[in-house]
């Protein structure tokens, strides 16, 4: 059967350059498409970070707090859109990205100037943490104009929790 001469076994073997130059334009549609679709999923993940980071930073502080039997502060900078354990380095809030503040009073301030806040002068909001544990509480939006998540801080117990904002928040 070796030698017979079959024309068949030469046929058998590889890729006709027509299937070649079809699995190439399959990929290369998919290859166009991959940017576009991590592009609509990457803004929602840094507000989730920076959300779960400064959840962080509240419960270390807090913790701070407890653990030196002393008041800790967690100084919002809204110009630069940052916050820092007081005497620690600041943290940056990604490129772009909201810091809306709520405190108990229910006053709202934000990152950018609003006009229906004109006599708020202040850039500087600051979260306390008592010894026991409790803190002075406030309500943190991160991420676009609408929705992104909130870190709530319980006045009471002084824990820190993350949830989703809801698309209508203001």
């Amino acid at each position: 059967m070796v030698g017979n001469g079959n024309k068949e076994y030469r046929w058998a073997a590889g890729f006709t350059l027509l299937e070649l130059l079809v699995v190439l334009a399959i990929a290369g549609m998919l290859v166009a498409l991959v940017p576009a679709a991590v592009s609509t999923v990457v803004p929602g993940t840094k507000a989730r970070v920076a959300a779960l980071d400064l959840a962080s930073t509240l419960r270390d502080a807090r913790n701070l707090a407890i653990s030196q039997s002393r008041t800790v502060d967690v100084e919002f900078d809204l110009e630069s859109a940052s916050y820092s354990i007081a005497g620690s380095p600041i943290q940056e809030l990604p490129r772009g990205m909201a810091l809306v503040i709520q405190e108990r009073s229910g006053y709202v301030s934000e990152t950018r100037r609003v006009a229906r806040f004109p006599f708020d002068q202040q850039k500087m909001r600051t979260l306390r943490f008592y010894p026991d544990g409790s803190s002075s509480g406030v309500h943190v939006r991160l991420g676009p104009q609408d929705g992104g998540y909130i870190v709530a801080v319980d006045w009471l117990l002084g824990g820190a929790s993350v949830s989703r904002a809801s698309t209508d928040a203001s």
